[in-house]
Parts: structure tokens; C-alpha cells; sequence
């Protein structure tokens, strides 16, 4: 099975500070948002921070193929 990874998005520039506390995952900023990378065994710890340090969440995706190229949803027999 694939290692899923997620994006999750919350409102605001991350200052240094803030930075650190999510310093164990990809971390990147603009136009006024945040957006951290990570997997899915630490996507509850990231939420949980977002919301213990009252930041606005604004989405959560989920950016990894599947096995074999396929994206979910689609279907991989499909022309």
C-alpha cells in the first residue's frame, strides 16, 4: 500500500515560531496561506496543533497516488 500524504491549509503566514512547531514537516507559505505536508499517521497531530493554536484550517487534501498511477476515485481500467 502507498504512503498517503496530505496537504492541510490554514489561514495566515506562518511566522518562524510557528514554524517550529510544525518543524518535523514540509512547510511551505504565500499569498497569505500555510500549507503543511505530511502522512497520514501524523495528519490528526498536525490538526490538533492547528487548532490548539487557534489557526483557521482551511483544507485538507489528500495529494498521493495509489499504487499502480491511479488517482482515488478513478478508475484505473478506465480509457
Amino acid at each position: 500500500m502507498a504512503d498517503l500524504t496530505y496537504e492541510v491549509t490554514f489561514k495566515g503566514v506562518a511566522s518562524p515560531t510557528l514554524r517550529a512547531a510544525f518543524a518535523e514537516h514540509d512547510l511551505s507559505t504565500g499569498s497569505g496561506l500555510t500549507l503543511v505536508r505530511c502522512a497520514q499517521p501524523d495528519l490528526s497531530d498536525v490538526l490538533s496543533r492547528i487548532e490548539e493554536l487557534g489557526l483557521e484550517l482551511l483544507d485538507v487534501r489528500l495529494i498521493a497516488d495509489q499504487p499502480g498511477g491511479s488517482r482515488l476515485g478513478e478508475d484505473p481500467g478506465a480509457p
